[in-house]
């Protein structure tokens, strides 16, 4: 079965330009000092998508952790080029530049640091596209997620209740890494919701060969969108009858096998709950949704 999912990926990016990448992930500022601001999002392909207002032009932007920074939709690159990598391994060029506002509702990130370039393949799968929303934005603030409802809130306060599970994280570049436990053994994967797969897996891996062996996978073959564009992969899926996660279990979880560069959960993971991601304590927080 052929099929087009969207793998962002982009989204574990290795910078190669003069400024340290811990610098451009401090850069910038929120206005106002304090604020609160619930919105709706839509989806392309189980990847949320966000109306932002960039430098004052209404815009849809992807929403991804696993993105060390923001990235711009530009035909042409701006600033200081340099290449990057993707999940898939593949290289291409890229600018950087400040983007003055960011500007979801009420909320306003300004002066923060972001890539640019042209992204075919996947400007024309999403209307009206203004790139993808990455750490350098996402670590100002946190984020509330409900993924059924198709809401999302974003405060400077604590948003999450007594019932949400904490899901402990290290971070490398921004991105968040946790711990998932399989038939008894850990696994590190970074939490990547640019990924619209359940759980992806790099096909040389240790653990994807542990499973290929364990569980029943058949072949499929899809376009993904990566850096350098579209690419049709063939792949092996199968269901994971349990992954733990923290104090949570997932069932009967969808993975994919085929070329990355590293595990990941993506937003499909996590597409009956709420996701709080909590920058005041550095970690994640799950619940069910209602």
């Amino acid at each position: 079965m052929k099929m087009f999912k969207i793998i962002l990926s982009l989204l574990i990016l290795s910078i190669i330009i003069s400024c340290a990448s811990s610098r451009a992930q401090k850069q910038g500022t929120v206005q106002p000092e304090n604020f609160k601001y619930k919105t709706d999002f839509f989806t392309a392909k189980s990847v949320i998508v966000l109306p932002i207002n960039i430098n004052g032009n209404e815009k849809n932007f992807l929403f991804d952790t696993g993105a060390d920074f923001s990235l711009i939709q530009r035909d042409s690159l701006l600033g200081t080029t340099g290449t990057f990598d993707g999940a898939s391994n593949r290289e291409a060029e890229f600018g950087n530049e400040t983007i003055k506002s960011l500007k979801i509702g009420t909320v306003d990130f300004q002066n923060t640091f972001a890539l640019n370039g042209d992204l075919k393949g996947l400007k024309e799968q999403i209307s009206n596209f203004g790139g993808i929303l990455g750490q350098t934005v996402i670590n100002k603030s946190n984020w509330l997620i409900d993924y059924p409802k198709k809401t999302m809130s974003i405060s400077n306060e604590n948003l999450a209740d007594k019932d949400f599970t904490k899901i402990k994280i290290k971070r490398k570049n921004g991105a968040p890494y946790t711990y998932i436990t399989i038939d008894g053994e850990k696994y590190k994967v970074v939490i990547d919701f640019g990924s619209s797969s359940d759980f992806n897996l790099p096909q040389d891996s240790k653990l994807a060969k542990k499973l290929l062996s364990s569980y029943n996978f058949k072949d499929n073959d899809r376009e993904r969108y990566t850096i350098g564009g579209l690419q049709t992969v063939t792949e092996k899926v199968g269901i994971i009858p349990t992954i733990t996660l923290g104090d949570l279990e997932f069932h009967n979880v969808e993975t994919t096998i085929n070329i990355s560069s590293q595990p990941r959960i993506g937003i499909g993971f996590f597409k009956n709950y709420q996701v709080y991601i909590d920058n005041l304590e550095g970690n994640y927080k799950v619940k069910l949704a209602n």
